[in-house]
Formats: structure tokens, C-alpha cells, sequence
């Protein structure tokens, strides 16, 4: 596949997303595609292993959050998006929510083989969504002298 293909592909993703279309968002992924979220570990949701388990977690998420492609490029292999998600924050299976919004920038790293998401890797700056939507209050961030 060629960089206009992949890039297509991850347009496709972000769209399947913003539709919740179960279908197409799982038809774009490897049977053993591997989704990380950096920083995340395991036991709060930071791996997901193969096409069920990312469907299962698509199922679980929230209302959609807006969601805008500020820059996408790729190769032959591989893709990344720069997304501005802006929303409130409804939390996950493993952090509660909050109804206050927030904005920030994710950046998604593909590697693509196929036709297909072999992996993909999110970065993401959670606190900055947290603070924002109010669980973390932003005093409890600094330094005390």
C-alpha cells in the first residue's frame, strides 16, 4: 500500500469513530492488531490484543467527542495523526467522568500493513483532560515551598 492508502485509511478510522459505526472501525484492524495507549498501563486498559478486544473497548466508549485531523502523513507502512478532541469528558471503564469539557491534541501512530492496522499507538496528555474536566484540581500540581 501506498501513503495516499494509508492515509485514507486512518481518515476512514477517525470517521468510523465519529459515526460509531462498529462495523467499519473493526473491519480496518488486523485479526491480531495490537492498540497501545503510551503511558497507560495494561490493567487500566493501556493494550488492547487483537480485532475483539479493540471492538470490545470501542463498544464501551462514551458519546463521541469532536474530533479533528490537524495533520496526518504516512509512507509505505506506517501513519500519524495529529487530532484535536474537544468534548466532555465521560470517562472509561477504568476512570469516572465529568460533564465540564475539554480540548486537547492526540497524536496516533500507525504502522499498517495489508490494508490493515497492524498497530497503532496513542499519545495522549491525560492529565491536561482531567484537569480540565475538573477530577484533578490544578492546585494540587504545584510545587508547595
Amino acid at each position: 500500500m501506498g501513503s495516499q492508502e494509508n492515509i485514507k485509511i486512518v481518515q476512514d478510522l477517525v470517521q468510523a469513530t465519529r459515526d460509531r459505526d462498529e462495523g467499519r472501525y473493526g473491519a480496518l484492524f488486523a485479526e491480531d492488531a495490537v492498540i497501545r495507549v503510551a503511558g497507560v498501563p495494561r490493567a487500566l486498559g493501556g493494550v488492547s490484543l487483537g480485532r475483539e478486544q479493540i471492538l470490545q473497548n470501542f463498544r464501551e466508549l462514551g458519546p463521541p467527542t469532536q474530533t479533528q485531523i490537524r495533520s496526518i502523513f504516512a509512507d509505505d507502512a506506517h501513519a500519524c495523526a495529529v487530532l484535536k478532541l474537544s468534548g466532555p469528558f465521560t470517562g472509561t471503564q477504568y476512570f469516572r467522568g465529568s460533564d465540564k469539557p475539554f480540548s486537547t491534541y492526540q497524536c496516533l501512530v500507525f504502522n499498517i500493513e495489508g490494508g490493515h492496522i497492524r498497530q497503532q499507538t496513542v499519545y495522549m496528555n491525560f492529565l491536561d483532560v482531567y484537569v480540565q474536566a475538573g477530577l484533578v484540581p490544578l492546585d494540587s500540581l504545584t510545587a508547595r515551598g
